[in-house]
């Protein structure tokens, strides 16, 4: 880690513990104007190490210590409500485990606007100093095709403030047509790439897609020469080897790859499952009951939607959700992908869907074993046999149960192509662990509040 991010993170843990604290502190004086009694103070000193500790490993989850400056700017806003939830609740539990009962609970009310509004200032606080102490890293991107461009445009639209586009290497300059705007040299000869990169100066190399093995190899012997960090966009096949494990033969090292759906963490992955869901089914149904009754009253038509999807091994059942759409809406389309502003959602399906209510009934096929909490989404068969087409390797996201949400609802956005889904749900299959699935399901309840995020 750079020098810099270590100081810069070093303060935020710092500033962490200290601001969570003083947080709750504040709830108390507001809750005790004329004083807080001993008893309450001491209530709450005891339970200090915890809280502390708990908040910094939930911040750590939330990626709170990377980069911020690589983050969109909103997302340490939206990533605060559910985590200022979570530490709430979390002093409520160690308070009565704890028996320090002298906690009261007018104070667990005060401390989540409190926690939430000194956290949010404190954490743009420390974006603004990020900003000052930090210098722009210059980059150059190697690539082929048009998911260069698209990475050259991810990186113009959300990382501005912490890359600067230096030099750019692709095939084909009409990639860049959309890009007039942005200022960079552009090579398009891939001869002698090692030598054409030694005579370039930055910090990071970006090797994008479809480059084939002598050009990556020259661009990472580039880089190690050049002492460059390096970001590769995988591979499909590069996926896979993200999940293999160091062994030996004799004297050789061998990366060895287990199919993930030979994965022994099966039994452990269906228990939780069965854990949450019943447990997701009871909190939920404050929210459940009344949206049957508003669906019901707002139009005609069943409840529940029902429609067949595909999961593991190819496997086909029906998934359960609120209906959110007019009664029939494809009789007149046949099968047709879900987009933006559709003209077929109710107006109380438009609130279900912002909210993601309506997919709750999924719980209940997590119940009957059709799906995993977490795990790539479930698509119908009409669009899995066109994607299969389309996206050779497509068929490598059914080596394991399909999920109610994955790694590409919450980094991806709503109009995020297959392709690149289909590699965050990949990545998942070869990473998924019970850590990764808490990870995704902390991200989901920020996500909720996202409206830019996947479906």
């Amino acid at each position: 880690m750079k020098a810099k991010e270590l100081l810069i993170n070093t303060i935020r843990i710092i500033g962490d513990v200290i601001f969570v604290n003083l947080a709750f502190l504040l709830a108390f004086k507001l809750r005790f104007t004329g004083g807080i009694p001993s008893q309450n103070y001491n209530a709450f000193l005891n339970i200090i190490p915890y809280v502390s500790i708990f908040s910094v490993l939930l911040f750590q989850m939330y990626n709170l210590y990377s980069n911020q400056l690589k983050r969109r700017i909103d997302e340490v806003f939206y990533t605060f409500i559910p985590a200022t939830f979570i530490i709430v609740l979390f002093t409520g539990t160690v308070t009565y485990l704890t028996h320090s009962l002298a906690f009261p609970r007018s104070v667990y009310l005060i401390s989540f606007p409190t926690l939430f509004v000194t956290m949010v200032v404190w954490r743009y606080l420390t974006i603004a100093l990020e900003r000052l102490i930090s210098e722009k890293e210059e980059i150059i991107i190697v690539g082929r095709g048009e998911n260069t461009a698209k990475l050259i445009k991810n990186i113009v639209s959300t990382m501005h403030k912490s890359y600067n586009i230096k030099d750019v290497i692709i095939d084909d300059l009409d990639y860049l047509k959309d890009l007039d705007h942005v200022e960079f040299n552009l090579y398009t000869d891939f001869n002698n790439l090692e030598e054409k990169l030694m005579g370039m100066d930055a910090d990071i190399v970006f090797v994008a897609s479809n480059l084939n093995e002598a050009e990556k190899k020259d661009a990472f012997y580039a880089a190690l020469e050049k002492n460059w960090e390096v970001s590769l966009v995988p591979e499909f096949y590069e996926i896979m080897l993200s999940g293999s494990r160091l062994e030996q033969i004799g004297e050789m090292p061998v990366f060895e790859i287990v199919p993930p759906h030979n994965s022994i963490g099966f039994f452990f992955k269906r228990l939780t499952d069965i854990i949450l869901a019943s447990i997701g089914l009871l909190l939920s149904l404050p929210l459940t009951l009344p949206a049957s009754i508003a669906i019901k009253l707002e139009s005609r038509g069943p409840l529940f939607f029902t429609q067949e999807r595909v999961s593991r091994m190819g496997e086909e059942f029906d998934v359960y959700k609120f209906r959110t759409m007019v009664n029939n809406a494809e009789e007149n389309t046949g099968p047709v992908l879900a987009k933006k502003n559709d003209s077929r959602v109710t107006k109380i399906g438009k609130i279900l869907r912002k909210t993601r209510i309506d997919e709750i009934p999924q719980l209940i096929n997590v119940l009957k074993g059709d799906m995993s909490i977490v795990g790539p989404r479930p698509e119908r068969p009409h669009f899995v046999g066109q994607f299969e087409k389309e996206i050779p390797h497509y068929k490598y996201r059914h080596f394991i149960k399909t999920g109610i949400t994955g790694l590409a609802q919450v980094y991806g956005f709503y109009d995020t192509d297959a392709e690149d889904k289909l590699r965050m749900d990949l990545l998942y299959a070869n990473k998924r662990s019970f850590v990764f699935d808490l990870k995704i399901l902390l991200e989901t309840l920020k996500v909720i509040f996202m409206g830019h995020k996947a479906n």
